[in-house]
């Protein structure tokens, strides 16, 4: 029956392969193992064996679907942030009390969520400043873009109300006043960020003046709408990380009764239907069952960490280093929609590792990302590495490096800085340009300002972010260097 975690991830890699263009021969193909070792229960029947594959299967599928549910309800669960009226932000930048996939410490987040069961939902996002450039994206509840706002978006900047229509739509539209988007999906939120000048008080305190004029009601209430609640989570403890054990099963049935379903996805419901899960009928389930959800969850959890970061998905970016594109070199504007097929593999790969999507890259921002050290090895929370950044790191605005741990793709817990950036107070340039970063579990003598905590029995990866990126990075004829375990 099942064996050993290492086995499993091979056997799925060698499952996978043909499909998604993975290469045995490439590096060492060693298993992450980001769990203990963990087994289904032994003696499965055919039909159970059944169950547990198609349980990976939909895993996979849903990850977007499941990271929006996860980041809804550990908002509404801290805060009582609602659909239509709620924004919440950061008043401060966050650290690691706030648990999403890969999310920075260098730019306020700002979160809300609408539903269109009822109707149309206005959104108004306001102007950019000199000095304060609002980003971001809106999405539906499979993290597909409907479109960016912001600098790089369809108001360019320049403030704009959007109207969010529900499927199949067919009340009143406006003609002028508002940018008309109709979606596929009932559910749909924001991630927006504030990119600033720096980290001053007076600064965060324009940023928040600025969030503040952000106002999200429905259409319905447009000649009067309801005054928009903004909510600071500064301080919150906030784990909206999705949680791969059987009760993801339970939470999909739950979104899934509540969103409209398209056409794309009815063969997973087949799926679905075939596991006993159905729309329209309660969830049902026993305690073995659940153990065998249990680690198909987990199966699928490994499988999307290591199809994401072993080099497979994603190609080394720069010949013959470690750092990787962050967004697959083949993505289709986040939606993995193509006339063949729909790639769920690689968009639950992307969606492990994200929080969100963005629908024009790289004008505003650019990501790379590094999971192995030089020599080909996972990195290793209880080790301590050396990255020098060369110098003149082509960028408007600023550049930073964040760690994640690998089990979660959030910040490592219980750590006392997420990464540096360009713009930290004190960080240290060596007098020909270049910088040295130290990454590990204790900060070396005098190096504090340059280095990045990780935690011993924790693997993890590390984003670098261009903020204002320039052509070199794009033409690659400025590089990072790889990463380097200090012997």
């Amino acid at each position: 029956m099942k064996k050993s975690i290492k086995v499993i991830a091979l056997t799925l890699f060698v499952i996978y392969g043909s499909f998604s263009g993975l290469h045995a021969s490439q590096d060492k193909q060693d298993a992450l193992e980001i769990y203990a070792p963990h087994k289904a229960p032994s003696n499965m029947t055919m039909i159970e064996e059944a169950l547990h594959r198609r349980a990976v299967e939909i895993a996979i599928w849903a990850q977007p679907l499941m990271n929006y549910k996860a980041i809804y309800d550990s908002l509404h669960k801290a805060v009582g942030m609602k659909y239509n009226g709620d924004v919440v932000y950061h008043g401060e930048i966050q650290d690691w009390k706030r648990a999403i996939p890969t999310p920075n410490n260098t730019t306020q987040y700002v979160n809300f969520f609408w539903d269109l069961h009822d109707g149309p939902v206005v959104v108004k996002i306001p102007a950019s400043e000199n000095d304060i450039v609002l980003y971001g994206t809106l999405l539906n509840s499979w993290h597909a873009p409907i479109e960016d706002y912001g600098a790089d978006g369809e108001d360019h900047g320049l403030g704009a109300k959007y109207l969010m229509i529900p499927p199949n739509y067919k009340g009143y539209i406006p003609h002028s006043g508002y940018i008309v988007f109709q979606q596929s999906t009932y559910h749909g939120f924001t991630f927006l960020r504030t990119i600033m000048k720096d980290k001053k008080k007076e600064t965060l305190k324009k940023a928040i003046d600025l969030i503040k004029k952000i106002e999200v009601y429905p259409f319905s209430q447009a000649a009067n709408p309801k005054a928009t609640r903004h909510i600071d989570l500064t301080g919150k403890d906030i784990d909206g990380i999705v949680k791969f054990d059987a009760g993801l099963y339970r939470n999909l049935h739950e979104i899934l009764e509540e969103e409209y379903l398209e056409d794309k996805d009815l063969a997973m419901m087949g799926m679905l239907e075939a596991m006993g899960i159905s729309k329209g009928q309660p969830y049902k389930t026993n305690a073995r069952r659940d153990a065998i959800l249990d680690d198909a969850a987990k199966d699928a959890h490994e499988y999307m960490a290591f199809l994401y970061h072993n080099g497979d998905m994603i190609p080394p970016y720069y010949e013959g280093k470690r750092w990787t594109n962050a967004m697959p070199p083949t993505l289709h504007s986040f939606i993995f929609e193509y006339a063949s097929h729909l790639d769920y593999n690689r968009r639950g790969a992307l969606y492990y590792m994200a929080f969100s999507s963005i629908k024009h890259l790289g004008a505003t921002s650019f990501y790379l990302n590094v999971a192995k050290d030089k020599e080909g090895a996972w990195l290793d929370g209880g080790k301590n590495y050396k990255l020098r950044v060369p110098a003149n790191v082509p960028v408007e605005m600023f550049w930073a490096l964040t760690a994640y741990d690998m089990k979660t793709a959030g910040f490592i817990r219980n750590v006392p800085s997420a990464g540096v950036s360009s713009l930290d107070k004190g960080f240290k340039v060596n007098r020909d340009g270049t910088t040295d970063i130290y990454i590990g579990p204790k900060a070396p003598r005098g190096k504090k300002a340059n280095w990045i905590p990780t935690k011993k029995g924790h693997k993890f990866f590390m984003m670098a972010r261009f903020y204002g990126p320039k052509d070199a990075v794009f033409t690659k004829k400025w590089q990072f260097n790889d990463v380097e375990l200090i012997k």
